[in-house]
């Protein structure tokens, strides 16, 4: 079912920041792993596990697949014994445990290298409950001890696990009708880590842009939102057949309101009908489906997005379990039932899985269901963009231009597909909105760029500044300082430049190659042959560094004839003529 997740490559959101393009990752810096927070998250433990795949698997994106499928079992492992335990039933345990395998609601959460956080949390929140459970039942304070450890584990492997100790409270008074002091005193560490963990991710979260304040709505609308999400996780669960990796705002946000409001209130009744007949399981099922949810109801609005389904890889046992308690209760031949649900969702979770095989195919399945979201057009115009398609991602960046013009990825975006097709003025239009709406690092290079491709030195030096001002570790922004210098024939200064981008990011060609020209210039043939050998080692193809290898050969006496036949049959006119001339 997940097998195919080894065959597919990793996609363009968050797994090169994350994993493939991350050099603490790469180099297992385990300082920065731990000091440092990473795409809005303080997760050093999932950035441990990251690092040590990274170091089992490399670029391998399978391998790191493997991993989440992994966590994946071993989470149903694990839940299948704690529902065992709580309620001492194999069939119970076996639907639960069926529900939670192989619901394609998971499938995000599995195949999706940069939520090795969900799984991986969810493993240690698992443990911390699991041995939670045994101090209920044995009352040895090291098992209490081993929990918290894992909960902490947990919590810096995904924040959202600081709701443990609420779940903790409502499963004793589950089990055993009543909330006692004691009870309560004993999970004082875990919320005072909750605290600590919450505060945390929500500044790394405001630090990084995470936190989107234009859904920052009225407290009653956001209540409203919450009851349609909630709605949505409901109907996801029972009926999983439009899933989607993105659900975006609904449009209509009067209806989605009202619509939200009224579950809400047919939630409340339900629980004062129970209430009334003194029946309290029945609510403490329904707040711990709540609890399960509450992080990401948008009360603080984190991202574009209304619901995800990641938001369900643990909470979808909150919704498994009445379903499954009702049907223990009511249906004692429950296998056949479990026979059926398994081939159901397997089959769902199969096709699901396949939509996961690029990241053309993600985002071009988020458009058939929402044809108008703009992360997903922007996505996939930048997607279209890196992989040469350059009408089809003119088409959707201009789209998603239109649907959201105050955005300024999506001019961003546009205007570095203009600065890759040579459009240099189209590309400074864009990237003159961009920056009108966020001024950022990025967009300063980008259009730092396009100013050195028309040859005004001044203006594409004043923005690489500005971009060094706002990142001082910009390579680009080096580079292209460099490249102006180069062009003024103050090669001195150029050299520095070229030095200190290579220091940033020493694995880019363009840079070795731009710099070999300046050695060149400078008649070091010795350091200008090192560099353009550097330039070939990371891209064999830039077939005009063979040409001036050639060259820098001639200079020092060597034979440039195999580079000036390579680069020539390449179609480098230059290499033609130097090939009939030196190479009779």
């Amino acid at each position: 079912m997940y097998i195919k997740l080894l065959w597919f490559g990793h996609i363009s959101w968050d797994d090169p920041e994350m994993v493939f393009k991350n050099r603490d990752v790469q180099l297992f810096n385990i300082r920065n792993l731990f000091t440092k927070h990473f795409v809005g998250n303080y997760i050093p433990i999932t950035m441990f596990f990251h690092a040590f795949a990274y170091k089992l698997f490399g670029n391998w994106a399978g391998g790191h697949h493997l991993l989440n499928i992994i966590l994946h079992l071993f989470n149903g492992i694990l839940i299948h014994s704690v529902i065992q335990t709580l309620f001492t039933n194999k069939k119970l345990s076996l639907f639960i445990t069926c529900v939670f395998l192989l619901h394609p609601l998971q499938v995000e959460s599995v195949a999706w290298i940069s939520e090795l956080k969900n799984v991986l949390s969810a493993s240690f929140a698992l443990l911390s409950f699991k041995y939670y459970l045994s101090y209920q039942n044995t009352q040895r304070m090291f098992k209490l001890i081993i929990s918290f450890l894992f909960f902490a584990l947990g919590c810096f492997s995904k924040s959202s696990v600081i709701i443990l100790p609420l779940i903790f409270l409502i499963t004793v008074w589950f089990l055993q009708q009543k909330i006692i002091l004691q009870q309560v005193k004993l999970l004082l560490p875990f919320t005072l880590l909750s605290i600590i963990v919450g505060l945390v991710n929500i500044n790394t979260q405001a630090a990084d842009r995470f936190i989107n304040f234009a859904h920052n709505f009225p407290v009653y609308e956001k209540i409203g939102f919450a009851g349609y999400a909630i709605l949505v996780y409901c109907l996801n669960f029972l009926f999983p057949l439009k899933l989607s990796v993105l659900y975006p705002y609904p449009e209509n946000k009067l209806f989605a309101i009202s619509l939200g409001y009224l579950f809400l209130l047919l939630v409340i009744l339900f629980i004062f009908y129970f209430l009334k007949k003194k029946s309290y399981n029945p609510v403490l099922l329904i707040l711990l489906l709540f609890v399960n949810l509450i992080l990401v109801l948008q009360f603080i609005p984190f991202g574009e997005v209304l619901n995800a389904d990641r938001y369900m890889y643990l909470a979808i046992i909150s919704f498994a379990l009445p379903i499954g308690i009702l049907l223990w209760r009511k249906m004692p031949m429950l296998n056949y039932l479990n026979y059926f649900i398994t081939v159901v969702l397997a089959t769902l979770t199969v096709f699901r899985v396949s939509v996961w095989s690029s990241s053309i195919s993600l985002y071009s399945d988020i458009l058939k269901k929402y044809p108008n979201s703009f992360v997903a057009l922007n996505s996939l115009g930048a997607e279209y963009m890196m992989n040469n398609k350059n009408e089809l991602a003119e088409k959707c960046l201009t789209k998603a231009t239109e649907v959201s013009p105050k955005n300024y990825k999506g001019f961003y975006n546009k205007g570095l597909l203009y600065l890759k097709t040579n459009q240099a003025q189209l590309a400074i239009e864009n990237l003159n909105t961009a920056l009108t709406i966020y001024s950022y690092a990025k967009a300063y290079v980008a259009r730092s760029s396009a100013y050195l491709i028309t040859n005004d030195f001044s203006k594409a030096m004043n923005d690489a500044k500005t971009a060094l001002e706002l990142d001082e570790n910009s390579s680009k922004a080096h580079f292209v300082m460099a490249e102006c210098l180069n062009h003024i024939n103050d090669l001195d200064g150029a050299m520095k430049e070229y030095n200190r981008a290579i220091s940033i990011d020493g694995d880019v060609a363009e840079y070795y190659f731009k710099r070999s020209i300046a050695f060149g210039k400078q008649q070091n043939f010795m350091a200008c042959l090192s560099d353009l050998n550097a330039t070939l080692s990371y891209n064999p193809k830039l077939y005009e560094a063979y040409y001036w290898r050639g060259v820098a050969k001639f200079n020092l006496k060597q034979n440039p004839c195999s580079d000036f036949k390579k680069a020539g049959e390449s179609g480098i006119e230059m290499a033609y003529n130097a090939l009939s001339k030196y190479c009779k």
